[in-house]
């Protein structure tokens, strides 16, 4: 009974897994496209996904906990097929947001700079403003 339950919940994170593949291919290619607005969407799908997770791994860990060690072993042999499946897509899901944070951490390098040359340029550009007209310290014309 617990082997299928454990079963079960492991395929439904496979399957979670693949779905949160998905959402970051699509979140390269929002990046490199520079789309803000789908970026958005597709970080708060990612988020739900992300918490089915959270979800499914908690119940599984109250199963697991309530098994005594001779079955969770035997358990664990028997499934553990499903085991170096969701190692691997979870390395490959780690891959692509190490990508993802370093393309987004160069944009913003990137932005950083533009802003300070802007700055540096508008503080340039006050040296060549009207000057306000000097008075002479002695009164009347010289």
């Amino acid at each position: 009974m617990k082997e299928a339950k454990i079963k079960a919940l492991l395929e439904k994170k496979i399957i979670l897994l693949a779905k949160l593949t998905e959402q970051m291919e699509k979140q390269v290619k929002a990046i490199d496209q520079d789309d803000d607005s789908l970026l958005t969407q597709i970080l708060d799908q990612k988020e739900t996904v992300i918490d089915s997770l959270l979800i499914d791994d908690q119940e599984l860990e109250k199963d697991v906990v309530l098994l005594d060690e001779k079955t969770r072993v035997a358990i664990a042999d028997k499934l553990k097929e499903l085991g170096t499946e969701i190692k691997s897509e979870i390395e490959k899901i780690i891959g692509m947001e190490n990508d993802c944070e370093k393309k987004l951490l160069n944009e913003k390098s990137e932005l950083l700079k533009k802003m300070r040359s802007t700055r540096n340029g508008h503080t340039l550009l006050k040296g060549y403003g009207v000057s306000a007209r000097i008075r002479p310290k002695i009164s009347g014309s010289i």
